[in-house]
């Protein structure tokens, strides 16, 4: 559960970036712009570490494109061309924000060669609302499922020393010390471990073989580090959580009175 859980939550997080980073500023120009000066303000934007990607539209290439849309030679109607030159801004996922877009926004209007600059702020309002409320649902489940994890493994742990409560008992009477009684439980608690993590494993593969199929990219939103991060984690908490239980659980009935056994 932790597994798909950091999974959901990694996968999340890197589509949110992705849809972020798809959030355009369009600067139009005016018609009498040269594309000269377009030009050098696009290696500007460029050079900005906030900048991800400047695109260039000229007005050629924009008037084809609304010829072929309306199947009608707009030049020989209008004897000039109306379509202005573009620019379409990209933002890194870190910046691209209501309030970075709007910044930038401010800051290009007060150029004279700029007609007009917009952004779609309902997206990005969108983005961010419904982001907001899926790390809340992700973080209230992990919580809920986390206390239902450790509940199910410590009482799992505590049934199996229990049925051998006898067997502590007689240990204890021949002397022998408490960690030589540990022992045996930690190390059971570990093979348990490890089944469950070879369990885990195979069972979130073939979960991310089933989302690979239905969503392709997927599968290059994640990178080796992540994988091994998440993988790491699953090892080091599944381990850690059995033996703790295990070594509390067995220390309890090594506390308790022989009368207390019945």
């Amino acid at each position: 559960m932790l597994g798909l859980f950091l999974s959901v939550l990694l996968f999340g997080q890197k589509l949110e970036n992705r849809l972020r980073e798809h959030v355009s500023l369009v600067v139009l120009f005016h018609l009498d712009t040269e594309e000269s000066v377009i030009l050098g303000m696009k290696a500007e934007l460029e050079a900005r570490p906030d900048i991800k990607e400047v695109i260039y539209y000229s007005s050629e290439a924009g008037l084809e494109e609304m010829t072929r849309d309306l199947n009608q030679d707009i030049l020989n109607t209008l004897e000039y061309n109306p379509i202005p030159a573009t620019l379409e801004l990209h933002f890194k996922s870190d910046f691209a924000n209501q309030v970075n877009l709007a910044k930038m926004k401010v800051e290009l209007a007060q150029n004279k060669r700029i007609r007009e600059v917009s952004y779609q702020s309902g997206i990005l309002e969108q983005i961010e609302a419904n982001a907001t409320k899926v790390l809340a649902g992700i973080g209230a489940l992990a919580i809920l499922f986390s206390i239902i994890a450790v509940t199910l493994i410590n009482g799992t742990i505590r049934l199996e020393l229990y049925s051998q409560r006898f067997i502590i008992r007689s240990m204890q009477l021949v002397g022998a010390k408490p960690w030589f009684i540990l022992r045996p439980f930690m190390a059971t608690a570990m093979r348990m471990a490890l089944w469950a993590l070879v369990i885990a494993f195979l069972v979130l593969s073939g979960i991310a073989y089933i989302v690979s199929a239905f969503i392709p990219d997927a599968v290059s939103m994640i990178n080796l580090e992540e994988i091994g991060l998440v993988s790491g984690i699953i090892i080091v908490s599944g381990i850690l959580l059995t033996v703790i239980c295990s070594y509390f659980a067995t220390r309890k009935y090594l506390r308790l009175k022989l009368e207390e056994l019945f």
